[in-house]
């Protein structure tokens, strides 16, 4: 922080800016009541606490909601994040982001509890995602700009054939560890697509001003459908694993497989919007040459 002060250029827009308190208490306050009860509330058995909890969460959004339109400088601006471009992209990427989180609990779960892995071999196993996840990237990056609207819902589309494959081979009796490995390359691949397709689309979605709204509010939203699916598909997992281990995982991998295609149609509602923008500058310049 010290270095950053004395170091990192002034904001001369945002310098004379006074920080939201109100924003800051009501956003976070229902940020928690949302994240708190879905972390732990499986694990003490949903006491009563935590619906509640989750009940309080909707006035404290309603809250923070009222509290950004009465200030003249908000924390988030919404209008910006209403934008259908905007909306649909933070949609496809916390719908994604969860399927990912609860992949990661339950797969812990199968591998460990269900066929007796050792955690050294449950994590080394996420290595083909992580890599394949990082590469991404650098695919995206190197597409053609006429690409860029149907990258993501590719992504998403890669994702969903992953855990179908994931689930397939499991209800047809394939454990090998070498299948694994390879469906969860490819789903890294497809995730890492869709997430880096998706945050350049959100990065120049908007004007470079509310570039700090979009980076806040998409990385709270992956957390929180993070949460959401961890929470989710863990007691789905946990509530089938009595007819077998291997059944259990192949259902919430093929549900998983379900949300990466609604990921796919709202990533495809993002970037639809701009490529008929595009499309219609594009011929509005025709018929005036």
């Amino acid at each position: 922080m010290v270095a950053g002060a004395r170091r990192l250029p002034a904001d001369a827009e945002r310098a004379s800016r006074r920080v939201d308190l109100r924003g800051v208490a009501t956003l976070s306050a229902a940020v928690l009541l949302i994240v708190l009860p879905l972390v732990v509330g499986r694990a003490d058995g949903w006491p009563a606490w935590t619906w509640v909890c989750l009940a309080a969460s909707v006035p404290a959004l309603a809250a923070f909601v009222a509290t950004q339109r009465r200030r003249t400088e908000p924390l988030v601006n919404l209008h910006a994040i209403a934008e259908r471009p905007v909306a649909w992209a933070l949609v496809a990427v916390a719908t994604a982001t969860a399927t990912y989180y609860a992949l990661l609990f339950t797969l812990a779960l199968y591998l460990q509890q269900g066929l007796g892995r050792s955690p050294l071999v449950s994590g080394l196993t996420l290595v083909s995602w992580v890599a394949a996840f990082g590469l991404a990237g650098q695919i995206v990056r190197r597409l053609p700009e006429r690409w860029s609207p149907v990258v993501a819902p590719v992504g998403c589309l890669l994702l969903a054939a992953a855990y179908v494959g994931l689930s397939a081979s499991l209800l047809a009796g394939e454990h090998a560890e070498g299948v694994l490995v390879v469906l969860l390359g490819a789903g890294g691949l497809g995730l890492g697509i869709q997430f880096s397709a998706l945050v350049g689309h959100l990065t120049s979605a908007v004007a470079p001003r509310y570039a700090p709204d979009i980076s806040g509010v998409s990385t709270t939203v992956m957390q929180i459908g993070g949460a959401v699916g961890a929470a989710g598909f863990g007691t789905l997992y946990l509530a089938l694993a009595g007819r077998g281990v291997t059944t259990a995982f192949a259902i919430v991998t093929a549900a998983l497989a379900a949300v990466s295609l609604v990921a796919g149609a709202a990533a495809r509602a993002a970037t639809r919007r701009r490529a008929n923008v595009r499309l219609h500058g594009w011929r509005s310049n025709t018929s005036t040459a």
